[in-house]
């Protein structure tokens, strides 16, 4: 299957050892990709090195990852965007093979769910999540949307690290697709922090958006 010119949207914060990568790896897919890069003001050089090899960089306040991704989103040019992590954690390589059932599925959104969560609180929060949003991992953000789906999105609970857009686009009833692949080890330096530290904000994330659910997007 061949394609247009596809959106690709990542977040950053301190990823100079991993955005040259990332870019190179996703320009090498066979296809035309405009890549937005969104960066919480890094005290690194990723900004200089993605203004150098991305489409388009945005430099903003530190606001989080989920804020990040809508603004990238927001500043693609195409109906189909692909967001993806800086921390070469999520392969480039299984983009074409994602978007073939994307598009074969007529998706709303395509999850690509890891086939191991490492932490408890993934684990936790995507079997309560899984009831509501039908997916195996709602902290993945190696994802695909049709950008048409969001319209009307606007962050309201803060950082939940991608699961609100989950939220709203179950509210309009948006088609969920899955595809599940093998994830490679994680770094040993994630941006979320360590361990006890990660699954704190992944729990809090977790309750916030459980209340935000029954306030903004049940229905």
């Amino acid at each position: 299957m061949t394609y247009n010119e596809i959106s690709v949207v990542t977040t950053t914060y301190n990823e100079e050892e991993n955005i040259g990568e990332l870019i190179k790896r996703i320009r090498g897919l066979g296809f035309k990709v405009y890549m937005i890069v969104v960066d919480d003001s890094s005290t690194d050089n990723t900004a200089k090195i993605s203004y150098m090899l991305a489409n388009k960089t945005i430099v903003k306040k530190r606001e989080g990852q989920t804020i990040g991704l809508w603004y990238g989103i927001l500043n693609s040019k195409d109906n189909i965007v692909v967001t993806i992590d800086a921390d070469l954690e999520n392969p480039p390589e299984l983009i074409p093979f994602m978007l073939n059932e994307f598009i074969k599925n007529d998706c709303g959104v395509l999850v690509a769910s890891r086939d191991r969560l490492p932490r408890f609180s993934e684990k936790m929060s995507s079997k309560i999540f899984k009831k509501i949003i039908k997916v195996n991992d709602v902290y993945s953000n190696f994802r695909i949307y049709k950008k048409q789906c969001l319209n009307g999105f606007t962050p309201r609970l803060g950082e939940t690290f991608g699961l609100e857009l989950l939220l709203f686009l179950k509210k309009n009833k948006c088609k969920f697709c899955e595809f599940t692949y093998h994830a490679p080890p994680r770094r040993a330096n994630p941006r979320i922090g360590g361990k006890v530290k990660a699954n704190i904000r992944a729990l809090n994330s977790t309750l916030k958006s459980l209340i935000g659910d029954l306030i903004y997007y049940r229905g």
